[in-house]
């Protein structure tokens, strides 16, 4: 090992990562966790866990077992509070792993991730001059072109995955020709994404009487391309370079488009698996949420709480009937808010933040919701705040009659959902301005505002 990383140069077995593997383990079982809530779990997860792996991810590209071992201990924490739990999954890994803009929880993927720091070896073989760089150059590359050198050959392992990679590499970095003092003339990708040698083959090389490692300045004289006219293959070359300027300034290379400089965040965002973006993010996720409720509120959107209906049919229970004693069976849109329990809550908070309008199926309140809290003023912040409070009390108060047979009347968990808004906005009053008369009068309302 050196600097806690295997030596090798064969492939890099599940074996060599054992130690990877053990660690996350052991960490994600040192936490007294079983009393943290999801949100505590997922903070844990993203501060800590989550970035245990960039050491090795940065140096090799991981087996596909080992970031399947990886990621399983990571989502079993987070549904079960430690690494061996074998607790059901309320939302699928991959859903999780997508930004919050999209309806995940920001997790990011460690596949992607391992990539982008993959594509930022690369990047740095073109770009940089560090020792690493330099060493590479020297016994590797050697006289090749780093986009000439072969895969094939008595190669580390690590240095072949680099190898594989270019192709990828080679769909996002662009090539900004200047004076042709750096840039393969044959082998870099500076002719419209590509190379001469991918486009013409070995041929004209021969026919244009240069040598292998000449570099774009030789075909440029005067601020004007000039390339040789020995055959038919260099002719049309020297027609269609004319789209492609030249100057006095240096060669360049941009991540994407020109100007863009790389970072392993952008190449994650290229490469990652995406989704449709969410109307409802912003309801769920923003500056003054309470990252319990927070997602509580996004299990309920999503429909993954784990509601009676779901436990009938999976056979675990005799029935699905509402705990809330309205006949009715329990699912998340009759919970949120179809419910005479629950509706008469969810409309007397309504009240409090001065909407007037009869309760809506829980999609619809969702969309609503969504549509009349854009920004961050007090009034919107209220009303963000009241939703996921009160989803998230509603959801306590299921749970408590389900579990500990106790119960709260409704004027009960009300005050609760006051007191949440309450705590988190006094706290912070300064931030926000309640000098409007409008938002003072909500303030009020509130017992935010004295």
């Amino acid at each position: 090992k050196y600097l806690g990383l295997p030596l090798i140069t064969s492939r890099l077995t599940k074996h060599d990562c054992a130690p990877l593997l053990e660690r996350i383990l052991a960490r994600a079982n040192s936490w007294v966790s079983r009393s943290l809530s999801y949100a505590g779990r997922l903070q844990l997860i993203r501060s800590t866990l989550a970035s245990m792996h960039i050491y090795w991810c940065s140096t090799y590209l991981l087996p596909a077992d080992v970031i399947k071992d990886c990621e399983r201990t990571l989502r079993r924490f987070l549904w079960g509070g430690n690494g061996s739990s074998q607790k059901r999954s309320l939302v699928k890994w991959s859903s999780i792993c997508l930004p919050r803009t999209e309806g995940g929880l920001g997790i990011m993927s460690l596949k992607s991730w391992n990539q982008a720091l993959i594509l930022k070896q690369i990047w740095n073989l073109l770009n940089d001059h560090s020792l690493w760089v330099q060493w590479c150059k020297i016994n590797l590359i050697r006289k090749h072109s780093f986009w000439s050198h072969p895969s094939a050959g008595l190669w580390s392992w690590a240095w072949r995955k680099i190898l594989l990679f270019r192709s990828k590499a080679l769909d996002y970095l662009v090539y900004k020709c200047g004076q042709g003092d750096k840039f393969s003339l044959w082998f870099d990708p500076w002719f419209y994404g590509s190379s001469i040698y991918a486009e013409y083959g070995y041929r004209v090389i021969y026919d244009s009487g240069l040598a292998k490692s000449a570099l774009v300045e030789a075909v440029i004289k005067n601020e004007h391309w000039n390339w040789p006219t020995t055959s038919p293959d260099l002719i049309k070359i020297q027609s269609r370079v004319q789209g492609i300027p030249v100057n006095s300034s240096p060669d360049c290379i941009f991540w994407e488009k020109t100007g863009q400089q790389f970072t392993t965040k952008k190449a994650w965002t290229l490469i990652r698996d995406s989704a449709p973006t969410v109307y409802w993010s912003k309801l769920v996720w923003h500056p003054a949420c309470i990252a319990k409720h927070a997602f509580c509120l996004w299990l309920a959107i999503l429909g993954a709480l784990n509601t009676l209906d779901k436990l009938f049919h999976r056979g675990i229970l005799p029935s699905a009937r509402c705990l809330f004693n309205c006949g009715e069976d329990e699912s998340v849109n009759h919970l949120f808010f179809a419910c005479s329990f629950t509706q008469y809550i969810w409309t007397e908070v309504l009240i409090k933040c001065y909407i007037f309008r009869s309760v809506m199926p829980w999609p619809e309140e969702v969309q609503w919701m969504s549509d009349h809290t854009k920004g961050n003023k007090p009034p919107q912040t209220i009303r963000k705040l009241a939703l996921g409070a009160t989803v998230y009390n509603i959801w306590m108060e299921r749970n408590r009659r389900a579990f500990k047979n106790s119960f709260l009347p409704t004027t009960s968990i009300i005050h609760k959902i006051q007191d949440d808004v309450v705590t988190k906005l006094a706290g912070n009053e300064s931030s926000f301005d309640f000098t409007d008369e409008h938002c003072h009068s909500l303030g009020i309302n509130w017992g935010i505002v004295r």
